[in-house]
């Protein structure tokens, strides 16, 4: 068993909080929840209230006592450097220039749950607080306004940038008074905590002298060295393990002074951020240093250590079941109550304010930290600790749908276009920058000159946001997403002079997005690289398979093997919708380029089928006499249509096929059967998807203007 060496019971007890840390924080990012929030719940179920609820011996037997003791540490290690991460990312331009609204919503969204918490504290303190004779009132009713005051500045200002509300009104109003209320939170914590731990009015005010000298010397003498690190950074142009090591004994130096004063370690760590230069790769490049190690390895560490301490069978009656609620209540009456009325007043709409309200209801890991923080000064009890806890995450949680419902994902990218009707919409997503002027060279192909001022092309980036959103707010990222990816398609469409719209954004979500905006800006045709499997097989993975899974437009897939000049375009052609779409683009291409097509029609010999059927289709889908176009007709007799199109495609160009079992190619999550066409035909290769039959019916000739043939049938069996 784990338990019989120290060493091999720590080392068992670590990898099992990574594991399921990293497991259910996954599960909860894939029901949109953030991923922070699963983790916390991880370290809920490696404590009492579930696993050892279920399986008490084997819970004593792996978190034995003495192990604990070294998880406190590590927690507490850990906790220290997450606020100086939470401090580096706290821009102190967001206090600045407060709009009127941002000041009044700030304002309220501290004093209302402040003091709903102190009034909480009178009910509850004669129920909650009577065994414990040291937790004065004074202390427990000022502890319990802070931590309802609390906001989680990172985890809300993602949820903006992943919801493209950053930019607006409402997404800066928020942005503001997170930022605020954070830094309020942690100086009244400080304060609470100061009086807490003092012992009658001289060592209080002794404290309280302490702690204003001590902030004096951050800002008028360490603030200065750390400036002048910055110049030595940008004059070596990389930061040197010296300069690391220094900024790590200065942020444990301050925590160290703030627990020495009497306010606690954690406020030192996170003034020791709040200080840093802002703005600049120094600061950027200490974070990424720092993140995965605190991020990945020693933040799940304290949510374990946290659900050790949480004890929800405590509450085994009723009443503190309804003392629960009522905190929960209250809470939300206190954030999401007054920000709501405070932006309304400042003339917000009341679905904005209710965004507003809703999003400074989120405390998530801020609350664990300040309330892990109450238990270890005794200001709290095991009891009100795990109220406390089931609050933090009822009003996390509760955040993602209630944002929904109020205010529906925002995409960049302007209002829909109509266009003319001679012309079509296309977007371009671009994954990788490389694949960008193939995807391109294809869309001038399927463009006319004449169609080009009425085309609409948009060029589509999305990038993924970073996983740790424990701390990172995302904004700057968000900020500098940048259009660079997207440059060697906008310079490909340049030559021929084709008008690109770019956009891009960070998302969640990438096929659910590029869907999203293809529906938004009325796009007729999605057109984009093949997938590159890493653990299947399949091309149609990944990606391409959420985009043709979920998307109301057609969808062209290139599979690109240095595709350029194009002369010679088969078509396998069968007869369904996705087999008459790939006929209407290689028409398009042979009318604007000049390429010749080649309808290969597969007939099952068993099934003696005439193919006059078929060529009617070809007839009806090129059939403009205005521009005569020459068409070859073929129809090969052969049991496995595959076989036949590998052998005759080998002379061509680009081939055309439709999603189909019948070649071989079906969209699946996960394939482990690779498709032979896309394997084996050394040429580009292009897959498209048809939207369905009824558009297919409604659209014949409108969406894809046809082309005549001088059909030419060149039937043959083998």
């Amino acid at each position: 068993m784990p338990g019989s060496s120290l060493i091999l019971t720590l080392l068992f007890e670590l990898a099992l909080i990574l594991a399921l840390s990293r497991v259910v924080g996954w599960i909860f990012s894939y029901f949109r929840q953030p991923q922070v929030m699963g983790e916390m719940i991880a370290g809920i179920m490696l404590g009492p209230s579930v696993f050892g609820w279920l399986t008490p011996e084997l819970s004593r037997q792996i978190f034995t006592p003495e192990s604990v003791q070294y998880l406190s540490i590590l927690s507490q290690l850990g906790v220290i450097f997450f606020l100086f991460l939470v401090g580096l990312e706290l821009d102190p331009k967001l206090l600045k220039n407060r709009g009127h609204t941002a000041v009044v919503v700030s304002h309220v969204s501290i004093i209302a749950p402040f003091l709903l918490g102190a009034i909480l504290t009178l009910y509850l303190y004669p129920r909650l607080f009577n065994n414990a004779p040291y937790m004065t009132f004074t202390s427990v009713a000022l502890f319990m306004g802070a931590a309802m005051s609390i906001t989680a500045f990172p985890v809300l200002a993602r949820i903006l940038t992943e919801r493209n509300l950053h930019k607006t009104n409402v997404g800066a109003v928020t942005i503001t008074c997170a930022a605020v209320d954070d830094v309020t939170a942690w100086c009244m914590l400080a304060f609470v905590v100061g009086i807490a731990r003092a012992d009658g009015l001289m060592p209080g005010l002794q404290t309280a002298i302490l702690a204003v000298g001590y902030v004096v010397a951050m800002f008028f003498v360490v603030r200065p060295f750390l400036k002048r690190l910055q110049f030595v950074y940008e004059r070596q142009g990389q930061l040197s393990q010296t300069v690391v090591a220094i900024i790590f004994l200065l942020t444990l130096a301050s925590a160290y002074a703030t627990e020495a004063i009497g306010i606690h370690a954690l406020f030192g760590a996170f003034l020791m951020g709040a200080i840093m230069p802002k703005g600049t790769k120094f600061v950027r490049g200490l974070s990424e240093k720092l993140e995965d190690y605190t991020v990945i390895f020693l933040l799940p560490i304290f949510f374990a250590y946290t659900g050790l301490r949480t004890q929800i069978g405590l509450l085994d009656n009723p009443e503190l079941w309804i003392d629960t609620g009522l905190i929960v209540l209250v809470a939300c009456l206190g954030k999401f109550g007054g920000s709501t009325l405070a932006g309304r007043a400042c003339g917000l709409s009341w679905s904005e304010a209710s965004t507003v309200g809703i999003l400074m209801n989120t405390r998530g890991l801020m609350e664990l930290v300040i309330l892990n923080i109450g238990l270890q000064e005794g200001v709290i009890t095991p009891a009100v600790f795990a109220m406390m806890v089931i609050m933090a995450l009822a009003t996390t949680a509760m955040t993602t749908p209630i944002l929904h419902w109020l205010f529906p994902k925002t995409l960049p990218g302007g209002a829909p276009v109509t266009g003319e009707a001679a012309g079509i919409s296309i977007l371009v997503p671009v994954s990788r920058p490389e694949s960008g002027p193939s995807l391109a060279r294809l869309a001038a192909m399927l463009i006319s000159p004449q169609e080009r001022a009425a085309t609409h092309l948009l060029a589509l980036y999305l990038s993924r946001p970073v996983s740790h959103e424990a701390y990172r707010s995302g904004l700057d990222e968000a900020a500098e997403t940048s259009l660079t990816p997207l440059t060697p398609l906008m310079a490909e469409a340049t030559k021929h002079q084709l008008q690109v719209e770019p956009i891009s954004f960070v998302s969640r979500d990438v096929p659910g997005d590029i869907s999203a905006v293809a529906k938004a800006r009325h796009v007729e045709l999605v057109l984009m690289g093949f997938h590159i499997p890493v653990f299947s097989k399949t091309i149609l993975g990944g990606t391409v398979h959420g985009v043709l899974t979920e998307c109301d437009a057609d969808v062209a897939i290139l599979v690109d093997r240095s595709f350029g000049e194009t002369k010679q375009i088969l078509v396998p052609f069968i007869g369904n919708d996705h087999d008459r779409l790939a006929l209407e683009l290689a028409g398009r291409m042979a009318r604007n380029i000049g390429a010749r097509v080649t309808v290969l029609h597969v007939v099952n010999p068993s099934e003696k089928r005439t193919p006059m059927g078929a060529k009617e289709q070809v007839e009806h889908i090129f059939n403009d006499p205005s521009q005569p176009l020459p068409v070859t007709f073929r129809v090969v007799e052969d049991h496995s249509p595959i076989d036949v199109v590998l052998r005759e495609a080998k002379q061509f160009d680009l081939v055309a096929v439709g999603l189909d079992a019948a070649w071989g190619l079906e969209s699946r999550l996960i394939g482990m059967r690779p498709e032979r066409i896309a394997r084996q035909f050394p040429g580009s290769l292009l897959i498209v998807r048809r939207l369905g039959k009824a558009k297919a019916a409604a659209t014949d000739g409108v969406n894809y203007p046809s082309v005549a043939p001088q059909l030419v049938d060149n039937s043959s069996k083998i």
